[in-house]
């Protein structure tokens, strides 16, 4: 039987379409589709610290330690934007398959993108965005983060957090969520998670992770996302 886990706390979203969810290493940033912005917030506290206008924000959202990585437009591209001031660094065209595209998380040579649907995580590479390779066969990917060798993802349709080993492909652990899950991103000590119905970020704390060895870089390069319909 998969285990249920308990909120450790909840803050009220500022929109009501909850999308990505991402850590920089000091505060939350949260992605919301009814409000086209996305928003600084204080881990502490739940407050917005400032706000980030982002036209036709759709899904996934991350953060690469410079840059938000945001899923947005029709079809989806990939929208890399300065958290500074909102100005626009660089845009990922996504091709045939942009629709189906959904979580995303970025390490140091490559990024990664879940399906919304059944399907496979991709991985890319950073230089030239060309297929690495693929992994996993999940029921959705709202939200990704990658700690150690494993990869955690949100499954909004299953309302499970997840995790398989990317050496091996094996999954590793599997939970249920409250609520129904969208975008998700680690913060060094907890996974933060979009609860789409209640309309809140909430908070867990991590499941022992045996198998990962959690570096210290993490807590910053490794900040994902997903969210929006």
């Amino acid at each position: 039987m998969i285990k249920l886990l308990s909120v450790e706390r909840s803050y009220p979203a500022p929109g009501s379409h909850l999308c990505g969810l991402a850590w920089d290493g000091h505060a939350l940033w949260h992605s919301d589709a009814g409000t086209d912005r996305l928003y600084c917030l204080d881990v502490h506290t739940g407050t917005i610290l400032r706000e980030v206008i982002c036209p036709e924000v759709r899904t996934g959202l991350t953060y690469d330690g410079t840059s938000l990585w945001q899923m947005a437009g029709y079809p989806r591209q990939i929208r890399l934007i300065d958290p500074a001031n909102g100005h626009l660094v660089r845009v990922i065209e996504l091709g045939k398959d942009a629709e189906d595209r959904c979580g995303l998380c970025v390490d140091d040579t490559s990024y990664w993108m879940g399906p919304e649907q059944q399907g496979r995580i991709t991985q890319h590479a950073l230089s030239d965005n060309r297929e690495l390779s693929t992994c996993g066969d999940v029921p959705s990917a709202e939200g990704m983060a990658i700690i150690g060798s494993l990869l955690w993802y949100t499954s909004y349709w299953q309302r499970l957090l997840a995790a398989f080993d990317l050496r091996t492909g094996q999954e590793m652990q599997q939970y249920h969520l409250p609520g129904d899950p969208t975008g998700m991103c680690w913060d060094g000590a907890r996974f933060w998670y979009c609860d789409y119905m209640h309309r809140q970020l909430c908070a867990i704390r991590p499941p022992v992770l045996e198998d990962a060895e959690i570096r210290s870089q993490d807590t910053l390069s490794l900040h994902t996302t997903r969210g929006g319909f």
